[in-house]
């Protein structure tokens, strides 16, 4: 099922004014909530002698929860909160108490948002019953019968026993002023209510967020991280502990998003030797330096002794509209260093499109990961060079891929200018020499694009001729290298 979970912890003593306070907002969490759920809703609460107290409706919260008080005692210490998106394959017609969420045991309530695809096998094999068709239903004889009341047991539960999506709330009533909270890929968030003094979660973050206050009146949201497991206790603890099942070992691989340019080239040199089993992913997506880029990258993984992938795309024959692509000049008007300075020939999307396409086939391949050449000096120009875009990529990468395939995106020179970029590749040996960063499809480099401008000067900072030849005057050439290394001594002096 498709739920919202919510719900809150509750630090010190309760007063009448905090028990407003805190009904006011899990009323306004549950209303908001709606959006996720609208076929019944439900709160329970633990006291602090290890009592449940429920409260269950049928249809949505707005319905016959608005306005509603006093149903949260003084001695509540924890509540948990449902409100149910029923799904097709699990109506049902005439609910009883039993059929709503949270869901209690003899022990344990849970709430949960997800589906429980082997809740039978789990009842067969631990001679366990649900009180209700749901599937989430099985989760509170679960943990009665398989869990020991630990973090690691709860996690070992959760990523070895359970299969499926979740996103979940434990109460334990031997335990009162504990929570538990666990998600796989499922949305949870936290938020700490200084004014109650509590600690609130639910499925969304803008449930619980005032959108109308200033930054300095809000309170803190943060996201539970996916594959995640949490124990939170009113004695301050924060335990977590990972959901995720384990890689394929020390040795993790890894795939380069490889133009056969110098970032993404010194980016799996370093790669390689911080001991990733590396392979290069190369697209060729027709635009205007397709042959030489290719050239170059299968040179590239000769020298790295790599395995290349090649994808041959079309894609962007349909997208258009850049003159990498064909559509205009790529030099005139942009040369040298307004070339390098702006994106003029931005190619719409490509870095998001190509990092998709990487990610799938790393999943699908069994790779850990996928790495590009996005550097600090490009994302001045090209905002999918930002290294935000890929920390944001990152944290949707869970929700992008199956449950049983890990997948991260790594920036190995994202926080790297070119000529630091170049400077690594010398220290680190990587094949530059074989590299090409030219926007033509010359027999060499033409010197006059951005590209050119912003690699020759790199190695110049460097003190070191570049290693490959350009399309320029010889005599423009020896005067532009002369005097590379004074000019590096001085770069470092300055």
């Amino acid at each position: 099922m498709d739920c919202s979970i919510s719900g809150v912890l509750i630090f010190g003593e309760m007063d009448e004014r905090r028990a407003s306070i805190i009904e006011d907002k899990l009323i306004d969490i549950l209303i908001r909530a709606e959006e996720r759920g609208r076929d019944s809703w439900g709160i329970v609460y633990l006291t602090k002698k290890g009592e449940f107290r429920e409260e269950k409706g049928v249809g949505p919260a707005s319905s016959s929860l608005a306005g509603k008080r006093g149903f949260l005692g003084p001695d509540a210490v924890a509540v948990i909160a449902n409100n149910r998106a029923e799904p097709t394959t699990e109506v049902v017609v005439e609910k009883g108490i039993d059929d709503i969420q949270p869901f209690v045991g003899d022990r344990i309530a849970v709430t949960h948002n997800g589906t429980i695809a082997n809740d039978s096998e789990l009842e067969r094999r631990y001679g366990i019953r649900k009180r209700s068709r749901i599937d989430s239903s099985v989760l509170p004889p679960l943990l009665e019968r398989a869990w020991n009341g630990s973090l690691e047991d709860l996690q070992r539960i959760l990523r070895d026993e359970v299969t499926g999506s979740y996103a979940v709330a434990v109460l334990d009533r031997s335990r009162p002023g504990r929570l538990w909270l666990a998600t796989n890929f499922k949305p949870l968030y936290v938020m700490w209510d200084w004014s109650a003094n509590a600690l609130f979660f639910s499925s969304m973050d803008y449930y619980m967020q005032d959108p109308d206050k200033a930054p300095w009146e809000s309170n803190v949201v943060r996201r539970v991280n996916p594959y995640t497991v949490v124990e939170i206790g009113v004695d301050g603890t924060w335990r977590e502990a990972s959901l995720w099942r384990s890689g394929s070992g020390n040795r993790r691989r890894v795939l380069v998003i490889a133009s056969g340019g110098l970032d993404s080239t010194v980016a799996a040199t370093s790669l390689k030797r911080d001991g990733y089993d590396v392979s290069l992913l190369h697209f060729n997506y027709r635009h205007k330096s397709e042959e030489r880029e290719r050239e170059a990258v299968r040179e590239v993984a000769k020298a790295l002794e790599v395995p290349l992938i090649e994808v041959n795309m079309d894609f962007f024959k349909l997208v258009g509209h850049s003159p990498l692509l064909g559509e205009g000049d790529v030099n005139k008007a942009r040369m040298g260093e307004a070339g390098a300075e702006f994106a003029h020939e931005w190619v719409p999307a490509r870095n998001f499109v190509f990092i998709s396409l990487a990610t799938a086939i790393a999943e699908a391949w069994g790779f850990d990961a996928v790495a590009t050449g996005v550097n600090l000096e490009e994302s001045g120009a090209y905002p999918d060079n930002e290294m935000e875009f890929i920390r944001l990529l990152n944290s949707v990468m869970p929700y992008a891929t199956g449950p049983q395939r890990r997948v991260e995106l790594l920036m190995p020179v994202g926080h790297l200018v070119k000529h630091e970029i170049v400077k690594l590749g010398l220290e680190i040996g990587a094949p530059l020499e074989h590299t090409w960063s030219c926007y033509e499809n010359g027999d060499k480099h033409c010197g006059l694009c951005g590209p050119c401008y912003m690699r020759r000067v790199a190695f110049k900072v460097n003190g070191v001729r570049d290693p490959v030849p350009y399309s320029l005057p010889p005599d423009d050439e020896e005067a532009f290298w002369r005097g590379t290394r004074d000019y590096h001594r001085r770069m470092n002096n300055s």
